[in-house]
């Protein structure tokens, strides 16, 4: 009489059956994560402004004049590569990304876009905007987030985001105006 076969405990019926179930769990967990990051997910919008006493090519001036920020701007530690329409920068903000220019109107508008590791995760379109108001300047600065970690989930960097911006803005008056008086005492 021959030996009788080892029984095999772990058939192959058995192991579709477990690949099927594990097969299953993965989407629904991949299904469960979209649907919370598409529930939190959100473009936002922030936008600061201030009215500053010089002109829009006096405030421009400060504003590209990148490598006097460590000197008064508490929000961009400094800005390497040239602010010229497509080119990508390097901008320090205790975190270092590297948008690509979207605009540069001398006296009137620079905007940028940059984002968080790649593309799409968490993205920023930042922009100043210069408006003449008679012998004053209305700076508005402001950025759109977007991407698919914008929104609730990212809500307190929004928020410091603004709270840094009117800190910039607010240097950047004390900058042009301080400036501007300098200029008129020595005229004197």
């Amino acid at each position: 009489m021959l030996p009788a076969e080892p029984v095999a405990t772990w058939q192959l019926p058995d192991r579709l059956r477990y690949l099927k179930r594990a097969l299953l769990g993965l989407v629904a967990v991949a299904v469960a994560v979209a649907a919370l990051l598409f529930a939190c997910h959100g473009d936002r919008s922030i936008s600061t402004s201030v009215l500053i006493h010089g002109s829009p090519r006096a405030v421009w001036h400060v504003l590209t004049t990148t490598g006097e920020y460590r000197e008064w701007n508490p929000m961009i530690h400094g800005i390497s590569g040239d602010l010229r329409e497509g080119n990508v920068v390097e901008v320090d903000e205790g975190m270092v990304f590297h948008p690509r220019i979207l605009a540069f109107r001398a006296d009137s508008e620079l905007r940028w876009r940059g984002h968080v590791w790649i593309p799409g995760l968490f993205d920023g379109e930042h922009r100043f905007v210069l408006e003449a108001h008679g012998d004053d300047t209305q700076l508005i600065q402001s950025e759109l987030f977007s991407g698919i970690l914008a929104g609730r989930i990212t809500q307190g960097v929004i928020d410091q985001t603004v709270d840094a911006m009117r800190e910039m803005n607010l240097a950047l008056k004390t900058r042009v105006e301080t400036r501007a008086a300098g200029v008129v005492e020595s005229l004197q």
